[in-house]
């Protein structure tokens, strides 16, 4: 029993003297502790309920959390190579907070039988005046640039990559380059190296194929 609860026991115990000087004093005794007997078998069952209820609550989070997290890889796995590369942290939080994006890409942007193998997100600098946000998307056939609102998007053959490059750009930032034919890509506002560094290495993987 708590320090408190005996104060309170005390307290209760000098009024129950003081208002009950005439009566039986074991009778009155009796009665106090059936009373505080009583008293405890409520709070205990409250308390029970409540961890039984808090029980339930967590339960019910664990099976969102966890039906949320099939919902997500089922997308994930169409997106990123999941068999053979298996999936980085920073893929399954972009999807997960940008789920829609990419099951628009899947049905209206991908072609028949073209699935993804990785992504990064970024800055297009389609010219000195008009930069783009959107995501780079390596796939099986093809690299994608598409914007976040899927209002523009650029396709680019493994074929006629000549060279891929990444450096630093600032203190966070880092830099794409693709040199596309005679054209220069340049990309920028990458803001995880390891995840530019996963796609620039699956992008020389394919056009070394060709």
């Amino acid at each position: 029993m708590g320090i408190y609860q005996n104060v309170c026991y005390k307290v209760e115990d000098a009024f129950v003297k003081l208002l009950t000087k005439k009566e039986d004093t074991t009778v009155i005794k009796e009665k106090v502790a059936t009373y505080r007997t009583a008293q405890k078998e409520k709070r205990d069952l409250k308390k029970v309920e409540t961890q039984e209820r808090e029980a339930q609550l967590q339960k019910k989070r664990e099976e969102k959390k966890n039906e949320e997290r099939k919902e997500v890889l089922s997308v994930l796995s169409k997106v990123v190579d999941i068999n053979k590369l298996s999936y980085t942290e920073y893929e399954f939080n972009e999807l997960k907070r940008n789920k829609h994006f990419f099951e628009k890409v899947i049905k209206n942007v991908f072609e028949a039988e073209e699935f993804g193998l990785t992504f990064v997100h970024c800055e297009f600098d389609k010219s000195s005046r008009k930069e783009i946000k959107g995501y780079l998307i390596a796939t099986n056939k093809r690299v994608w640039f598409i914007a976040d609102h899927i209002d523009f998007q650029q396709k680019y053959r493994y074929q006629t990559i000549k060279d891929v490059s990444w450096f630093k750009d600032g203190i966070l930032e880092r830099r794409l380059k693709i040199q596309y034919g005679v054209k220069k890509l340049e990309f920028d506002e990458i803001f995880d190296s390891e995840q530019l560094r996963r796609f620039g290495d699956q992008v020389i993987s394919f056009t070394d194929k060709y």
